[in-house]
């Protein structure tokens, strides 16, 4: 019987796709303002995207290939400033029913936890300013235990849930990775920032996230 459902935070419950361009415009002007020629090129919107999910220093690793220690340094705080700054403004979007089918998945006895690759003041700013941080257990983050497998194992372990009682829900890779890690059940989010090639194989998806209380009571 399912005891925790462990959700990815973007593209599946908050997409920061609206102002996740013009951040990292932002974000790479300041930075070259303080250091210049720190980072000639800024990715375009769909090509930050397609490497969200996974942790922060995999992404600007992939998007900054040549940049140095310093300037990755300095682009790791701006950006976070930056980001937090927009989802506080409320510049993203909370996925539809997101929070009524919390409360419903709550109601019906079953524990959530925030199962992300994002840093723990920015899965803060989201869930605080959509008033959602009541709905889950206490967060654990990348930051604090590495990535989102060692994420979902430290929930698992704090919480004392066993892997088949467990369900991860995303929309990318990274959570089906996840989920393979510690051998619990995945269902996929196809709206979402990932493909869907990246999650059809490895469980039942949905395709609204009002569709998951049914999905999880029918399939898993």
């Amino acid at each position: 019987m399912t005891a925790l459902l462990a959700f990815d935070l973007d593209g599946v419950l908050y997409s920061s796709e609206p102002f996740l361009g013009d951040a990292y415009r932002e974000s790479v002007t300041n930075v070259n303002a303080q250091r210049p020629g720190s980072f000639p090129r800024v990715p375009p919107t769909r090509e930050i995207l397609d490497h969200i999910g996974w942790p922060v220093s995999v992404i600007f690793e992939r998007l900054f290939p040549d940049a140095d220690d310093t300037a990755m340094r300095l682009l790791h705080a701006e950006t976070l400033q930056v980001i937090c700054g927009h989802v506080a403004q409320r510049d993203g979007i909370l996925y539809p029913d997101v929070p009524e089918t919390l409360r419903l998945l709550r109601g019906r006895g079953l524990r959530l936890a925030v199962a992300s690759n994002g840093r723990t003041r920015y899965v803060e700013t989201v869930l605080d300013t959509y008033g959602l941080r009541e709905l889950f257990v206490p967060l654990v983050t990348a930051d604090m235990v590495g990535d989102k497998n060692a994420v979902l194992r430290t929930y698992l372990e704090h919480l004392g849930v066993g892997a088949a009682q467990t369900v991860m829900i995303g929309d990318r890779a990274s959570d089906v990775d996840a989920a393979r890690a510690v051998g619990c059940p995945f269902v996929g989010c196809d709206y979402g920032h990932g493909y869907r090639n990246e999650i059809e194989t490895a469980g039942p998806m949905v395709s609204r996230f009002a569709d998951l209380p049914g999905v999880i009571e029918k399939s898993i």
